[in-house]
């Protein structure tokens, strides 16, 4: 009973410390729809789309991916922004978050590319962003 007991805890063990998620962006859209960007692991991240009640879309890409493809802000100018674009064949997901340090505007939302071209744009509802790209890698 003992050795079943302990072999399930450190079982258990090892598996949170290898998977778990973080909300890296979070808001809801004009539409009811909730945009969503959780970090699985320290190499993965997954952007979901939908409704409360169920993800229409849910894409995971490589840490090493979206830093290749995300653009960072570099310290310049009074806005401050980041973002993280999620490849999902010829379709591209732009998750932004954007702050103007003299006017306390912010801006988020994503947007949705098929081969370079904007096919829709969902922006976040007025104080329903959650922004906490915290990985140095993405932080603003």
């Amino acid at each position: 009973m003992k050795k079943t007991f302990l072999s399930a805890v450190l079982l258990l063990s090892a598996a949170t410390q290898t998977v778990w998620a973080d909300t890296v962006f979070s808001c809801k859209t004009d539409n009811n729809k909730y945009i969503e960007v959780q970090k699985i692991n320290r190499n993965l991240y997954e952007y979901s789309f939908g409704s409360a009640a169920k993800k229409e879309i849910a894409i995971r890409n490589s840490k090493a991916d979206l830093l290749g493809r995300s653009d960072r802000w570099q310290g310049w100018g009074r806005g401050r922004w980041a973002t993280m674009k999620f490849q999902n064949g010829e379709f591209m997901y732009t998750v932004d978050a954007g702050f103007d340090s003299v006017t306390h505007a912010v801006g988020s939302g994503v947007l949705v590319e098929r081969r370079g071209k904007e096919i829709a744009r969902f922006d976040c509802t007025s104080k329903t962003a959650q922004a906490n790209f915290d990985d140095d890698d993405f932080a603003w």
